[in-house]
């Protein structure tokens, strides 16, 4: 149970203001920003209660990933001894046909064909960042679909896993201490930046990583959906632990402009697969602003 202690005072990113209290969920606070509207928590954890968060080996199973992902998945070995795929991780907590994990391989697929729609497919040596990679089923998707691949991961078990059985490149930490090389052709974040703590700080790394002519995708759950505006402290995606920002299409126009990009598309279409079954969240695209 998290205390007072645990957490800390901000401001809204793109501002610097205090926000004004929506909802009282103690020890935490959903806030609006009086100038844009952003919504986020404050007091929200302090970075050390955070990690402790995302490196409970728990923390991802149940939820995208159902139980796919069991300790013998973690171990980095299958029967026969060699380095499990992606697949062979998700058998190994029975869950390779669980709804959790269908829904998984349906967002991936969808989200790689966006790719290749605005990309035009992986080009020789075509290089992909996935920043919040997880497990490492999202890259190891795109490496099967000829990307080089690259990953940042705060949590030391979802980064463990995705270098340790997966063999991925993936760094565990923070994107701006990534030792990462600009010039990406594609940057993904899924489900990432609700979680980071700088969203303006995180989208001006990004655009540093991207190539100019590059492409940004990312989804993320939105405050103006309709189950946020029906349900308020019971919405299912509230989690004020972890999602400390909450955006709406109006708001992450304003904070990708700041940081450089334009935002070109939005997916809120529950029935698109790189948004299958999610009510409540979306799929942007976003491209670099030239001279930026």
């Amino acid at each position: 149970m998290w205390t007072a202690e645990d957490t800390e005072d901000v401001v809204c990113c793109l501002c610097g203001l205090p926000g004004t209290l929506v909802h009282d969920v103690a020890p935490f606070g959903v806030v609006r920003c009086p100038q844009c509207a952003l919504v986020f928590i404050s007091p929200r954890l302090r970075p050390e209660a955070l990690q402790r968060l995302y490196d409970d080996v728990g923390y991802f199973e149940g939820g995208v990933y159902g139980n796919a992902l069991s300790s013998s998945a973690l171990s980095g070995s299958t029967a026969s001894g060699s380095a499990p795929s992606d697949g062979d991780a998700a058998e190994a907590g029975g869950g390779r046909f669980s709804p959790a994990m269908l829904l998984q391989r349906t967002w991936t697929a969808g989200r790689l064909r966006l790719i290749e729609r605005e990309h035009g497919g992986a080009p020789a040596g075509g290089r992909l960042l996935e920043v919040g990679a997880g497990y490492g089923l999202f890259l190891a998707a795109a490496r099967a679909a000829g990307w080089k691949t690259s990953g940042v991961e705060l949590s030391r078990t979802g980064a463990g896993h995705a270098r340790d059985t997966l063999g991925l490149d993936v760094f565990c930490g923070q994107v701006e201490d990534a030792p990462l090389t600009p010039g990406f052709d594609v940057v993904c974040a899924w489900d990432t930046v609700e979680h980071v703590p700088d969203p303006l700080a995180f989208w001006r790394t990004a655009r540093s990583l991207v190539a100019d002519d590059g492409v940004v995708l990312f989804s993320t759950p939105y405050y103006s959906s309709l189950p946020a505006r029906l349900l308020g402290t019971r919405w299912w995606t509230l989690k004020p632990t972890e999602h400390i920002w909450h955006f709406t299409p109006r708001t992450h126009a304003l904070l990708l402009a700041r940081a450089g990009f334009a935002l070109t598309e939005v997916v809120r279409n529950p029935l698109a697969p790189a948004n299958a079954a999610r009510l409540d969240s979306l799929v942007g695209i976003a491209r670099p602003i030239p001279g930026t």
